[in-house]
């Protein structure tokens, strides 16, 4: 099957496992797997939940930790036209009852204790554990994970608009959503990825990045669809991400918020550049960290831009790369800045296409509609797009902090703080004022062995920015709070006020 011909993700295993049975997929993570044994192991697990009642459009959630029992579970399923709702499990119940409840979900794959207590919640037609080889002596009617050997599976995915996840996603909103996405959503990024990045069967890639979102996913699916190697592993480590580079032959990962700041962070070593890590893709990374990075290690990094609710709609590509932008569109989708404000920036809004969600699951009422005007997705992100159709990503609208009349880009300030040599990141958010308004506050983390001596960083802020942006408190803290995903957890930052670190006042010039 070529590739063009791949409209389902199981169109892209099987033609790999066609193409490269003996290749591995995944790498030694706990174990290497060939494509033809993996492509065998999704066809009996199909198989099993197909005996135990799952049938085409049935929503399966599943709480696992990343590895390959996450990703085989959900090519099962799209194997079977089944649809999966992976779930972060550092998630409580009552953070993603409600979720559960919109999306009708039936089934869920987990670990024994999990299980138990979201049956006793739920009604549940499939109950699988993994990890426990009788479950039915503790749960009546549990099945274990398990993947019997069928010599061919009979099951076949319907089509590529077929639903194939519901991502819980974060948002403005109080109550739990989830976007809904097709296999299309998967199968054309993944074909455009291989071109862009120029993907070969002998790369391989480190899975980081959770396969409950959007990021871990799609990566994935990439390596598949280039009919790579994947080593994946529960969750990315500074500690632990050149030696996962070096066991495994690494060429591409994708990297997501921090994380190149943090293997920055890392000592020195001689070994620095002694690894095979040819290319990092991924969004976020500012172009003085990408810089940084590319200059240390010699891996080329390519940023690109997308949500859960999209995918990927702009990236750069490896040969044609522009410092600082977030790219260009693929193409499937077309991007535009609407309601241009002051030097050309504006909200990034992105046409509807059919690698977009359907819509979400959950939620407030009509906020799927809301998100949309005149067929164009509102993202809530500004950014700006130069004469060759590169665009720039400025930072979140509801980020913008409103300064006694004056809009600041968080992001802007933060680019200042850390070129500061003392401040290893920093994260800027808007505190309410005295009067009411908004004030801004900089929270900062020292570079180890460095101290951060605050007039010096205030003589630099002055040099650096207006006087409005100039931050009036001034917070150092050990670490940030951070996300999954490695982004820093401004959210949490803003409900708290504080990290728990010495804090000073501009304006009093008192702690």
């Amino acid at each position: 099957m070529s590739d063009s011909h791949c409209t389902t993700l199981i169109d892209l295993l099987e033609s790999a496992a066609l193409r490269w049975p003996d290749r591995p997929l995944l790498l030694g993570e706990p174990e290497t797997v060939s494509y033809r044994d993996f492509l065998a192991r999704v066809n009996g697990l199909a198989g099993l939940l197909a005996d135990h009642g799952a049938r085409h459009g049935d929503r399966i959630a599943a709480v696992l930790p990343n590895g390959p029992d996450l990703l085989a579970l959900w090519l099962s399923l799209a194997r079977l036209g089944a649809v999966l709702v992976p779930l972060n499990p550092a998630l409580r119940f009552p953070e993603v009852e409600s979720l559960l409840r919109d999306a009708g979900v039936s089934g869920l794959v987990s670990d024994a204790r999990t299980l138990e207590l979201y049956a006793a919640h739920l009604d549940l037609r499939l109950k699988m554990t993994v990890g426990a080889e009788k479950p039915e002596e503790t749960l009546p009617g549990a099945v274990a994970f398990a993947a019997p050997p069928l010599p061919e599976s009979p099951f076949r995915a319907g089509a590529g608009s077929d639903l194939s996840t519901i991502l819980h996603t974060s948002g403005t909103t109080n109550r739990a959503k989830g976007a809904a996405l097709t296999q299309t959503s998967y199968v054309w990024p993944a074909r455009e990825f291989v071109r862009w990045m120029e993907i070969v069967p002998e790369d391989r890639f480190l899975v980081c990045l959770p396969l409950f979102h959007m990021a871990g996913q799609a990566f994935a699916i990439a390596a598949i669809a280039g009919g790579a190697s994947l080593a994946l592993v529960r969750k990315f480590s500074g500690h632990e991400f050149w030696p996962q580079v070096r066991r495994h032959g690494i060429t591409v990962v994708r990297h997501l918020g921090e994380m190149l700041a943090v293997l920055l962070h890392q000592p020195e070593s001689e070994d620095d550049r002694r690894h095979t890590l040819r290319a990092a893709y991924g969004g976020g990374a500012r172009a003085e960290l990408v810089e940084k990075f590319e200059a240390r290690f010699g891996t080329t990094v390519v940023e690109g831009y997308g949500l859960t609710e999209t995918n990927t709609v702009l990236r750069n590509e490896i040969g044609a790369r522009r410092r600082g932008s977030i790219g260009r569109p693929p193409p499937y989708c077309e991007v535009r800045i609407a309601a241009s404000k002051d030097q050309g920036v504006g909200e990034i809004q992105i046409r509807r296409n059919p690698v977009m969600m359907t819509g979400y699951v959950g939620g407030e009422p009509g906020l799927a509609q809301s998100c949309f005007e005149d067929g164009w997705f509102r993202t809530g992100d500004l950014g700006y797009r130069d004469a060759d159709g590169y665009f720039y990503f400025v930072g979140r609208e509801k980020d913008i902090i409103r300064r006694r009349g004056e809009n600041i880009a968080p992001v802007h300030v933060e680019e200042t703080l850390n070129r500061f040599p003392a401040v290893a990141h920093s994260a800027v958010v808007g505190v309410p004022d005295e009067v009411g308004g908004e004030e801004v506050k900089a929270f900062l983390v020292c570079r180890p062995g460095r101290t951060i001596d605050l007039a010096e960083l205030i003589d630099w802020c002055h040099e650096q920015l207006a006087e409005f942006e100039i931050p009036r408190y001034f917070e150092i803290c050990a670490e940030l709070p951070g996300t999954s995903t490695h982004k820093i957890n401004k959210g949490e930052l803003r409900k708290a006020g504080t990290a728990g670190g010495f804090c000073f006042d501009r304006k009093s010039g008192q702690p």
